[in-house]
């Protein structure tokens, strides 16, 4: 049974430990060195927002390897003074110090131990934090909540790390101010025990000190972040505290050094490839990484995207099939060829990358069949041909996954109806077609030819002898130009002895093939206009049953995308259909948005407008 959504395929994905490639080319260090090039951390020609986001993130870097040099230094302190109070005084003065200093001084360098105890323990605890999507449709939550048990668990840490150096401090001052003599005097006791016990309630105060402001500090500094992570109004986002987090994470554990060396660019891939691997949706990592998916789209994060696409990490390379999309109103990713073609190579797979790459193609598809139609450019990025292998465009690999195999076929559908959106693919396959047909046929003969094939199609299907001429078929189809090929694969998508195919494949085929038989205006010639009329005629009864929502659909798709029920809108009115689908009593999920629930007036809304 095919696979209906991105998400899904994730779900069933184990991950595979590869090393991974390195992302830096060779060319960069001189390009910098000549001045010629972006830097490490950024790109040239980035938008504001992306520079904003570059400085946000260096302060972030910033205020976490404060924060965690502050933790170090206490840390350090903490020694020292168990090791003066272990040597010194609980070693030479021990039979000589008051019960309530002895118990005092015990209890500090326990405390001490406890506290730094409690960054360690909540450092491993969230860095081991895994927040998973559910995995039936019909539950998924399209949020995540990995952010929101993070900030908590750091700030219970914080808290109580900060508590317990409080409490020391307390009970320091109260010592040595309230209570002061004895054995403070230097006329009691041993002759250096008061200097001694002095240096260690010295050494116990500044550590107090700079563990409270350690604690302060990191929960002010990470309220910063989630504040500029939402400053946009969206409250999911959280790529800066997630930054914030990472720094301080690794100074604690490796050292301030290594933390200091964590590149942005890489930290980005790094996020979106965990995000993905924890079965979150794309459409929600998009969501929640807005602003870094905006700086990830410069000169050096497309290049580096390329790269991985090409690499040998599964996460990665669908973290970078996935980007394209996100990026879709970038207006140099159409020119970017090298990250197109590296998309057309990686469809050719089987695996969830492919089908990453595909949403992706889709989603720049349909945002350019809109920005894009009336531009100047004669020719649609997807059916230029590359110059190095063999002149093969985005356009011809899809078309020829649709035609030799059917895994994945949700994926490859949206895809290809993605780009029929285009007047210019429409006319790319008119062409194409034309050329290779036995008789040459201009655009209102193909289109008639078309309809009638997709006639004869749904005639065949329907009657009793289709398991009688399948054999003759075969040979038939081999002789079918690749439009005429396509049309036929189309109807066995949608037909009703295809009871496998979910709804919102056959929405998306529906929808593609009638792209495909009225790319000719009916105004153009009344020869077509017939054809047409004779071909949605016949679809009509298809179209009604098959692109109807059942309790089978819901039990399998869960919900749907209000592109999917625009899709089925346009499909009903070109076969005139009256019949109301009641789409206001299904899920229905806002994914170019918010991945919020939509209400019955929304849904209303949608199905008016379409």
């Amino acid at each position: 049974m095919e696979s209906e959504r991105i998400e899904m395929t994730l779900l069933n994905t184990s991950q595979r430990e590869e090393p991974s490639v390195s992302m830096r080319p060779k060319e960069e260090s001189s390009r910098r060195q000549m001045g010629d090039g972006p830097s490490r951390d950024g790109a040239r020609g980035s938008s504001n927002g992306s520079n904003r986001f570059e400085k946000e993130a260096h302060k972030a870097k910033f205020q976490a390897l404060l924060v965690a040099a502050l933790h170090k230094l206490s840390g350090v302190l903490g020694i020292m003074a168990l090791t003066w109070a272990t040597v010194v005084l609980l070693g030479g003065f021990v039979s000589d110090l008051s019960t309530w200093d002895f118990y005092l001084i015990s209890a500090l360098l326990l405390a001490e131990s406890f506290r730094l105890f409690i960054i360690q323990i909540f450092i491993k605890i969230v860095s081991r934090i895994l927040y998973r999507e559910k995995r039936n449709p019909k539950e998924f939550e399209f949020t995540d909540k990995q952010s929101e048990v993070v900030s908590r668990l750091n700030f219970l840490g914080q808290v109580l790390s900060g508590s317990v150096a409080f409490l020391c401090f307390f009970f320091t001052i109260y010592r040595v101010a309230i209570r002061g003599s004895p054995p403070f005097s230097s006329e009691e006791g041993p002759k250096h025990m008061a200097p001694a016990l002095y240096i260690f309630y010295t050494i116990v105060f500044l550590n107090c000190v700079i563990a409270i402001l350690s604690s302060a500090l990191h929960l002010l500094f990470r309220s910063f972040q989630n504040t500029n992570d939402k400053s946009n109004g969206n409250k999911e986002v959280n790529s800066l505290a997630t930054f914030f987090d990472k720094i301080y994470r690794t100074a604690i554990e490796k050292g301030t050094t290594d933390a200091g060396e964590i590149d942005l660019l890489d930290f980005a891939f790094d996020k979106i490839a965990s995000d993905l691997k924890r079965d979150i949706r794309p459409l929600v990592v998009r969501n929640v990484n807005k602003q870094m998916i905006q700086y990830m789209s410069g000169e050096l994060g497309v290049l580096m995207t390329c790269q991985y696409l090409k690499g040998d990490d599964l996460w990665k390379r669908i973290a970078a099939a996935n980007l394209p999309g996100f990026w879709k109103d970038n207006k140099e990713i159409p020119k970017n060829k090298e990250l197109l073609f590296s998309l057309r190579d990686r469809v050719s797979g089987l695996g969830p990358d492919a089908n990453a790459s595909l949403n992706s193609i889709e989603s720049l598809a349909r945002f350019w069949s809109e920005s894009l139609q009336q531009s100047k450019s004669p020719n649609h990025p997807f059916v230029i041909n590359s110059t190095v292998d063999n002149g093969g465009n985005v356009l011809d690999t899809i078309v020829n996954l649709l035609l030799t195999t059917r895994s994945s076929l949700v994926f490859k559908v949206r895809a290809f109806e993605a780009c029929c959106r285009d007047f210019r693919v429409r006319q790319y396959l008119y062409e194409q077609s034309s050329q290779h047909s036995e008789q040459q046929m201009d655009k209102a003969k193909m289109n008639v030819r078309l309809n009638e094939l997709v006639v004869e199609e749904v005639t065949k299907h329907d009657g009793d002898h289709q398991e009688v001429a399948k054999n003759d078929d075969r040979c038939a189809v081999l002789s079918k130009t690749t439009l005429e090929q396509l049309c036929t694969t189309i109807v066995g998508v949608i037909s009703p002895r295809s009871p496998n195919v979910r709804i919102p494949t056959r929405i998306y085929s529906a929808r593609a093939l009638m792209l495909l038989l009225r790319h000719v205006s009916e105004s153009e010639s009344h020869e077509c206009k017939a054809a047409q009329a004779k071909a949605s005629q016949a679809l009509r009864n298809w179209v009604s049953s098959r692109l109807k929502p059942d309790h089978h659909d819901k039990d399998k798709v869960g919900y749907f995308a209000p592109a999917d029920i625009e899709a089925a809108e346009k499909v009903r009115k070109w076969v005139d259909l009256k019949e109301d689908f009641k789409w206001t009593s299904w899920r229905v999920v806002d994914l170019d948005g918010d991945c919020k629930d939509m209400t019955s007036a929304q849904i209303a809304a949608i199905v008016d407008a379409s």
